[in-house]
């Protein structure tokens, strides 16, 4: 028999962590640590009224996140180009993980995902034409059209209006969950999740920063997925798994995971601010 637990739902008790389910579609290490760190930062606000400054290493932990990662196909080519397919990426991954995330739980509804998370990383493709400065300093003839090539990733995060997801709102947000009006005994589990839930996406793009004409050459004229041209150009073993090309190009300055963590707080904003974003 389900209990009825609506006060857990509709304003969560800090007193024990609150479990958050949360499946990736990626089995990448970095960036499952990636997710792990930017989904506890912000969640964790909920023990500090909301403000980020107070969560320090001593804080008290509100959430107790579990995260799994699933092997998915981003539905897309191995390596994307432009914002549109990069960003597509990202969803497929999401919604696959999720997808994969309910069929391993079956009709176990406690272990259904609250949030399911997909990135994906891409390039976008310029034409260039730089000005030649001629020696006075005053703009001369243009040089060669060049090719270049940037690199940026997309991520993609699917949640619901539930008390869990939105427990990193702002302080000062008004929003109430939806599932306050709901039935437990009808539409929810016995943790409180609902089967009724109402989901929304979220959406941020990284930094996008210039490949040098080594890698543009072997993507662009050797057909390779950066990755791969990465390990070519720097002489290394899986880099995708590891800093990434941005921890090479930054002598470690931003590792591939810190460069994913921003973008992936300003992809949680829907559910910081569910009031503007969750109607």
């Amino acid at each position: 028999k389900k209990t009825k637990m609506a006060d857990s739902r509709t304003s969560p008790n800090l007193d024990r962590p609150q479990i958050i389910r949360v499946a990736v579609g990626s089995k990448n290490p970095c960036k499952i640590e990636a997710v792990r760190k930017a989904f506890r930062e912000i969640l964790d606000r909920g023990a500090n009224d909301g403000n980020s400054d107070n969560v320090t290493a001593s804080s008290r932990s509100v959430v107790k996140l579990e995260i799994s990662a699933f092997d998915v196909p981003s539905g897309v080519p191995d390596q994307p180009f432009g914002d549109p397919e990069t960003r597509q990426g990202a969803m497929n991954r999401a919604q696959a993980a999720f997808n994969a995330a309910i069929e391993a739980a079956g009709d176990d509804f406690s272990q259904y995902p609250d949030f399911a998370v997909g990135l994906e990383g891409g390039l976008e493709k310029h034409l260039y034409k730089p000005q030649q400065l001629s020696t006075n300093g005053v703009g001369g003839d243009g040089m060669q059209q060049t090719e270049e090539l940037w690199c940026m990733a997309w991520m993609a995060i699917l949640g619901s209006n539930s008390a869990l997801c939105t427990l990193g709102k702002a302080a000062e947000s008004n929003f109430v969950p939806a599932t306050q009006n709901y039935s437990c005994n009808k539409n929810c589990d016995q943790n409180g999740r609902e089967k009724d839930r109402k989901f929304t996406w979220g959406y941020a793009k990284t930094a996008a920063f210039l490949l040098p004409p080594a890698l543009c050459d072997l993507v662009l004229h050797k057909n390779m997925e950066l990755g791969h041209a990465d390990d070519m150009v720097f002489r290394r073993v899986n880099s995708k798994h590891g800093s990434g090309t941005v921890g090479k190009l930054t002598d470690g300055q931003i590792d591939r995971m810190d460069y994913y963590v921003h973008s992936l707080k300003m992809a949680l904003i829907p559910w910081i601010r569910p009031e503007l974003y969750l109607r």
